[in-house]
């Protein structure tokens, strides 16, 4: 942590020393809420299983535009049974989904239908997820600062954030099969109430 605060410390004064030099500020705001789950298991015998599912729910501002409101959520998917050959590998996005964080990371809930790309068979599927996150009480805050340069352009990025790890039940179903049936799991729950980026090009 004091090592981060560091860098964190030293980008902020390069920043300070650079920007004067730079044409006008681009500043861009974002808060929101944020979930994500892995299911994963191996066996040593025969296959792997490995299942990926994320979701946001955040609001967007770039100067001097009105705020923007963005939901959506991302699963993908790959399986190898080593015994009999059978492999699968694809993903998909949908921008439809019902998401919600409760009672501030003690839970959440995502339910929707994704038409997800199988790259192997080169097929499209319907996928039906219908998850639910339950924090496990371990709450974690803090603040991020990132810096990027190259020639004619600098950002900025800080945020500041609340996460917490939570346990995760329910189903993802394709083909009538649901993949995460007794898979082992790992879930997340985040959010952002002050993140910006600021970005600054040369004229």
């Amino acid at each position: 942590m004091k090592t981060a605060t560091a860098i964190g410390a030293a980008l902020a004064v390069l920043s300070l020393t650079t920007v004067p030099a730079l044409a006008a500020a681009q500043k861009y705001t974002v808060k929101g809420e944020n979930a994500s789950a892995s299911f994963y298991q191996y066996d040593d015998n025969c296959s792997y299983t490995n299942v990926y599912v994320s979701a946001f729910n955040n609001i967007t501002k770039s100067t001097p535009s009105a705020p923007t409101s963005q939901q959506g959520s991302y699963l993908s998917y790959d399986s190898y049974n080593y015994c009999t050959g059978a492999y699968s590998y694809g993903s998909g996005f949908s921008d439809t989904p019902t998401f919600t964080i409760a009672n501030s990371l003690q839970s959440a809930t995502l339910n929707g239908t994704y038409t997800v790309f199988d790259y192997y068979s080169g097929t499209s599927k319907t996928a039906v997820v219908d998850l639910t996150w339950t924090s496990t009480g371990n709450t974690y805050r803090g603040n991020s600062h990132s810096h990027y340069q190259r020639p004619g352009y600098i950002s900025n990025y800080r945020t500041k954030s609340t996460s917490s790890e939570a346990q995760v039940t329910g189903s993802i179903t394709i083909d009538g099969t649901n993949i995460i049936a007794n898979l082992p799991s790992y879930g997340f729950l985040s959010s952002s109430n002050d993140g910006s980026l600021t970005v600054y090009k040369r004229n």
